[in-house]
C-alpha cells in the first residue's frame, strides 16, 4: 500500500493560518513570503482533496474540513516540535515572565503566545496583566523579564511593535454613541487611554458620564456589547463582537499609541530572548 504522510511544514503554514486568519500577517509570523504561504495551502488542499478556508472579508474563516484538521494538525505539530526539541542540544526551556497591557489580552497576543508555547513547550510563561503604568513600574522593579507596554506615539519606550490609533467602539449595530451625555465604559482610571479620551471630549464639547468602569476587562467589553456604553481599544486589540463607530458620528479623533516592548540584555538561548524575537515577529505581522 502506498505509503502517506503529512508534510509537517505544510501543516505549520495551515495551523499558522487558521489561528491568525489570514495569509499576509501568517506569511510574517512564518517568515514566508505570501505566495509561499498560498502554495502551502493549494498543496495541502489538494492532497486532502478538500477545501480548508472560506475566503470572507476581513480575512479566512474554516470550512467543516478545514475545522476537523485543525485540532489534531496542532497536536501533531506540537508532538513533532516536543520531539524536536528533545532531540536536539539548541532546545530551550525555563521560566520567563511577560507583562501585558489588560486590553491586549482582547486581540491577537493570545493567539501569538499560543503559537509560541507550541514551538517552545519547554519555556514557561508567568503572565502579568496589569495597566501600562503598572507593568512599567514592575519591571523597573525587576519583578518582569519582559514587558509590553502603551504610550503615546511621541512618548515611546523601548521597541515599537506597531503604532495605532485609539479607535471609538461600540456594539454592532449599536446607538450608544447617539446618547448625551456619552455613556462611557473604561477598563481603569490607571489605564494609559483614559486621561487622553476625556481630553478629547472636553476639548470638542461633549458631555460624557461613566457607566462603568472597572479593572476587569470582560465586564467592561460586556457593556460595550450590550450597546449601554461606548469604548476604546486599539485596532490590534478590537474584542469580538464589537466595532469601530464610524467617524460619522461626530465623535473627536483620538490620538496614536505606541505598542511597546521593554526587555533585559539576555543571550541567544535565553526563554528571555525566544519570547522577545517571537512578538516582535508577531507583531509585524498585525501593523
Amino acid at each position: 500500500m502506498m505509503s502517506r504522510h503529512f508534510d509537517t511544514q505544510l501543516l505549520r503554514t495551515f495551523a499558522t493560518v487558521a489561528e491568525i486568519g489570514n495569509m499576509t500577517q501568517a506569511s510574517r509570523v512564518l517568515n514566508l513570503t505570501q505566495g509561499a504561504v498560498s502554495q502551502h495551502i493549494k498543496r495541502l488542499e489538494t492532497q486532502l482533496g478538500s477545501t480548508l478556508f472560506r475566503r470572507e472579508r476581513p480575512g479566512l474563516s474554516l470550512t467543516a474540513a478545514g475545522d476537523r484538521l485543525f485540532g489534531r494538525a496542532r497536536r501533531l505539530l506540537a508532538i513533532n516540535d516536543e520531539l524536536w526539541n528533545d532531540m536536539t542540544a539548541q532546545h530551550c526551556q525555563g521560566r520567563v515572565s511577560l507583562g501585558v497591557p489588560v486590553d491586549l489580552v482582547a486581540g491577537r497576543l493570545p493567539s501569538l503566545l499560543r503559537l509560541f508555547a507550541e514551538a517552545y513547550p519547554d519555556i514557561e510563561i508567568d503572565l502579568k496583566c496589569d495597566t501600562s503604568p503598572d507593568l512599567r513600574t514592575q519591571f523597573d522593579a525587576g519583578l518582569l523579564d519582559l514587558t509590553l507596554v502603551e504610550g503615546l506615539e511621541e512618548q515611546a519606550a523601548g521597541a515599537v511593535l506597531s503604532r495605532h490609533r485609539l479607535l471609538w467602539v461600540g456594539a454592532k449595530g449599536g446607538r450608544a454613541f447617539g446618547h448625551d451625555p456619552l455613556p462611557l465604559s473604561l477598563i481603569s482610571r490607571a489605564c494609559v487611554f483614559r486621561p487622553r479620551v476625556i481630553e478629547a471630549l472636553e476639548r470638542a464639547g461633549r458631555d460624557w458620564k461613566y457607566v462603568y468602569e472597572s479593572d476587569s476587562l470582560e465586564a467592561t467589553v460586556a457593556m460595550i456589547r450590550m450597546d449601554l456604553a461606548v469604548g476604546t481599544f486599539l485596532a490590534s486589540a478590537l474584542p469580538e463582537h464589537v466595532e469601530p463607530i464610524d467617524t460619522s458620528a461626530g465623535l473627536p479623533a483620538l490620538p496614536v499609541f505606541a505598542i511597546s516592548l521593554l526587555t533585559r540584555d539576555t543571550p541567544a538561548g535565553h526563554p528571555a530572548t525566544a519570547l522577545s524575537e517571537h512578538l516582535e515577529r508577531g507583531f509585524s505581522a498585525i501593523k
